[in-house]
């Protein structure tokens, strides 16, 4: 009874806070402030490194150079991972452009992930017609990896250009925009380039849905027409420049990080179901609805299709060091579910299974892996501030 009380006023406290035009505004500003609140970016790092305080990050270092010559990148060492950033040309153009104003580059990326935010509960509305749901769903996204990286990267990995870039490609029916917005997440990091197939997975299902039409024929028409085709035409055009510079510019190049699937090393391997339960924390809920609705359905098809890209997903999250970016990658899948659940289970329902995700998300603490059984905690703003202070006064209770 408790339970039920909280609930009910929770929906009607969110119900009474969502009025006026601007309603999705302040939702997303909110959810934001929230996702800053319960885990406020490490800035005290970027801060040392803009002052030169004894800290380096050494991915901007690499981005500079790059920027000043794009195709012959100074300081390309091996076993850093710095080789693996030479196709990445996204940061070192926006470092040419702003004269490498890394503060400035970390903004847009933050006004990247407000944005991304926004766009995400734009769509909701317009699928479900309730408010409810758009702010249940919108509240919880905010707090999982995919939104927090926008603020919290201060590393110099750029992942949100590439997440807000694939989103705007997946909400987008024009196939000039789609065309460059992928062409820019895939040349922010290659993790974009898998994940152009979710987008596939992503037009495939929403057509079923629309279209009332599951079968295996018209899942893999829809695979290659359409949208789907301008994925294939970009990855096309991105694979062909890729090749002819590296043959021109890099023709002995090689990845000494990719080959063997370093999550599953002893060095690695603590983090592994970390990640993996943490890179989604609440969504789960909603993945696993929708795989229940699609098996209740017999939506076979499109439940092999989805089995297969979340297999790939995984499987490709446990080539790389940062596990929580590549899984990330995969937010269509929850785009995906909640479009399922929103076209399949009443309106009651859908608020009742967003409720408990919101809930784990918020309350569930930021944690990512960032390799070498290293798991890193945002802390909230309160416990920074102390740190702060026990910084300052040299306590000594955070050493």
């Amino acid at each position: 009874m408790l339970l039920e009380n909280f609930y009910g006023s929770s929906i009607l406290w969110i119900e009474t806070h969502l009025s006026g035009k601007n309603w999705m505004w302040k939702l997303t500003l909110f959810a934001v402030a929230l996702s800053l609140f319960l885990a406020f970016p490490p800035y005290a790092l970027l801060f040392n490194h803009l002052t030169g305080n004894g800290v380096s990050l050494d991915a901007w270092v690499f981005i500079q150079n790059q920027a000043q010559d794009i195709l012959h990148p100074q300081d390309m060492d091996y076993d850093i991972r710095r080789e693996n950033m030479i196709f990445r040309w996204t940061l070192p153009l926006l470092s040419f452009l702003t004269g490498h104003n890394v503060l400035l580059i970390l903004i847009i990326q933050a006004v990247l992930g407000v944005l991304f935010l926004y766009k995400v509960a734009g769509y909701i509305y317009s699928i479900s017609g309730d408010k409810v749901i758009t702010a249940l769903f919108v509240t919880a996204l905010a707090n999982i990896f995919v939104s927090v990286w926008a603020f919290a990267d201060v590393h110099g990995y750029g992942d949100e250009y590439a997440f807000f870039f694939m989103l705007l490609a997946l909400l987008s029916r024009n196939p000039l925009v789609i065309f460059l917005s992928l062409q820019v997440a895939f040349f922010t990091d290659e993790r974009a380039v898998i994940a152009g197939g979710y987008l596939l997975l992503w037009w495939m299902g929403t057509k079923a849905y629309k279209n009332n039409d599951f079968s295996l024929l018209s899942l893999l028409r829809w695979a290659f027409t359409g949208e789907s085709l301008v994925v294939w035409v970009a990855w096309a055009i991105y694979f062909t420049i890729r090749e002819y510079v590296q043959m021109t510019y890099f023709p002995h190049h090689s990845y000494s990080t990719i080959g063997t699937p370093v999550l599953l090393a002893n060095a690695h391997r603590n983090g592994l179901g970390s990640s993996i339960w943490g890179a989604f924390e609440g969504t789960w809920l909603i993945l696993a609805a929708a795989f229940v609705v699609l098996c209740l359905t017999k939506r076979y098809w499109l439940l092999l299709a989805l089995l297969a890209g979340f297999a790939v997903l995984l499987a490709t999250g446990i080539y790389v060091h940062d596990i929580d970016r590549a899984l990330s990658y995969g937010f269509p899948f929850i785009l995906l579910a909640i479009f399922i659940l929103i076209n399949t289970a009443s309106t009651t329902s859908v608020r009742l299974i967003l409720f408990f995700t919101a809930i784990i998300c918020v309350t569930h603490p930021q944690v990512f892996y960032m390799g070498y059984n290293k798991i890193l905690w945002l802390e909230p703003l309160p416990i920074k501030l102390f740190m702060l202070i026990d910084h300052r006064l040299h306590w000594g209770l955070f050493s």
